[in-house]
């Protein structure tokens, strides 16, 4: 199990947080939720950041102190900026919390970020292959014929996997596909492309000079780091639907076996269900056709939520299709939505999460609804669980598809810095559901505030 604790960093006193298969966090604006989301995708990208580097590098040997503990500080930098401004703090991700294998950031008494791994995380058989795999590599760039360079591109493909098994295994993880999916999704549909195109261009530029900048200078573009790379995706994703159209016409195209086919139709129809119409794209834009009869609306003139969810939808399609193993942080994803298409995305986000064992989904959000459909999800799987007999019943109240196991579940509250109790799991330890005073605290708040003025509106006719 992976585990993440935070002291004194940003809007976090103390937190400590069981990173599961699944994990919600939930609490007010400015109470450090999207702080602990960013924090924890620094940790479980970095797994991406050394293959990149050892795979690129040129240079002969693997160096602990260059090749993982700089890369570490400059990329802490680049996320959250100069570090000479901040009181001291401590954060160590577990990524193995039961061998206690983990990597701890502090800063020293200059304030400069200090990266400390657990005896048992760097192995020398880690340093011995690494170094072995980085000579395979450069042995092509000395190639003296078309013979050779061809046998050399044909094995950089078997090396690159090497790589990557041997950085999985480091950061204990098989993860092939990450990214953070950013709150105000709708920037990558409000503006034309030509517009979105220089939109990716200056937060390319504006990280890439971040990054050239002094510690001391680098300010926090964590926020263009993290657009940049959801930019990156959607368009990708978007230049797929563009050669065919829509989703039925990428099913058709890619999907040959049936079960496949009948899974990604299953995902189609939810998706036109949250939509409330057909997605289809064209050399005049993005569209969301809501009648048989062909009338539509661009998709930059549809409402809110369908802007805000088309991008996860897409994704979570794809991510179907393509058969990836995934972590995906996503925030406020009930943004704009009504509560049963909040309820419907997050099933297909279940969906999602349950094609393999290694996927991996963090949420933030301010909906109690969010907690109530994960809640169900939760009870569905305990009642077949304590009962097989009832799976059919239960599958008819929800699809089985949608079940989550409480073991990889987990979901915690976070309050604010005068509170007792900062952070705090809000599974019940019996149950392994959300606790459900919690779930009905905001019922019971508005509930008891109409019984206040219900008692004073009584007393009024009583007088009379």
């Amino acid at each position: 199990m992976q585990k993440i604790t935070i002291k004194n960093f940003g809007a976090i006193k103390e937190a400590e947080i069981e990173v599961k298969k699944v994990l919600v966090l939930i609490g007010e604006q400015a109470s450090g939720k999207s702080t602990i989301a960013k924090l924890i995708y620094f940790f479980k990208s970095l797994r991406d950041e050394l293959f990149n580097q050892i795979y690129q590098d040129k240079k002969e040997q693997f160096n602990i102190t260059s090749d993982i503990k700089f890369l570490i500080r400059q990329k802490f930098y680049d996320f959250f900026g100069s570090t000479f401004h901040l009181p001291d703090f401590e954060i160590t991700f577990y990524y193995d919390s039961e061998q206690d294998k983990h990597l701890k950031l502090t800063l020293n008494n200059r304030k400069k970020l200090l990266a400390n791994f657990s005896n048992n995380f760097l192995s020398n058989d880690f340093k011995t292959s690494a170094n072995q795999i980085k000579k395979l590599l450069q042995q092509g760039l000395s190639a003296n014929t078309i013979h050779e360079q061809l046998a050399y591109e044909q094995n950089k493909m078997r090396y690159a996997q090497r790589l990557s098994g041997l950085v999985n295994k480091l950061f204990e993880s098989n993860q092939t596909d990450s990214l953070f999916v950013i709150a105000g999704r709708n920037v990558t549909i409000s503006y034309s492309d030509m517009f979105e195109k220089y939109l990716f261009a200056t937060a390319q530029n504006r990280v890439e000079e971040n990054s050239k900048q002094s510690e001391k200078r680098n300010a926090q573009t964590i926020d263009e780091t993290l657009m940049l790379k959801f930019m990156e995706r959607v368009v990708k994703i978007k230049d797929i639907f563009k050669k065919f159209g829509n989703f039925e016409g990428l099913i058709e195209s890619y999907a040959e076996n049936e079960s496949v086919k009948r899974n990604l139709h299953f995902v189609k129809n939810k998706v036109d269900e949250i939509l409330k119409g057909k997605y289809l794209i064209d050399n005049w834009g993005e569209k969301i056709f809501f009648n048989k009869t062909g009338e539509y609306v661009y998709l930059s003139n549809a409402s809110s939520g369908q802007q805000e969810s088309v991008r996860i939808l897409q994704d979570i399609f794809m991510i179907t299709l393509d058969n990836l193993k995934f972590l995906r942080i996503i925030e406020e994803p009930e943004a704009h939505l009504f509560p049963i298409a909040q309820k419907q995305l997050i099933e297909l986000l279940a969906l999602m999460i349950n094609q393999d064992n290694d996927n991996q989904l963090i949420i933030t959000t301010h909906s109690p609804y969010v907690l109530t459909v994960f809640n169900n999800l939760l009870f569905a799987k305990r009642v077949v669980e304590k009962n097989p007999l009832v799976e059919s019943k239960v599958a008819n109240v929800v699809s089985k598809h949608f079940w989550l196991s409480s073991s990889d579940f987990s979901a915690y509250s976070l309050g604010n810095q005068e509170e007792l109790v900062y952070c705090e799991s809000i599974v019940d330890e019996t149950t392994n559901l959300i606790q459900q005073n919690y779930l009905d605290e905001i019922s019971e708040l508005l509930g008891s505030e109409f019984n206040a003025l219900y008692s004073i509106h009584a007393e009024t006719f009583t007088r009379k």
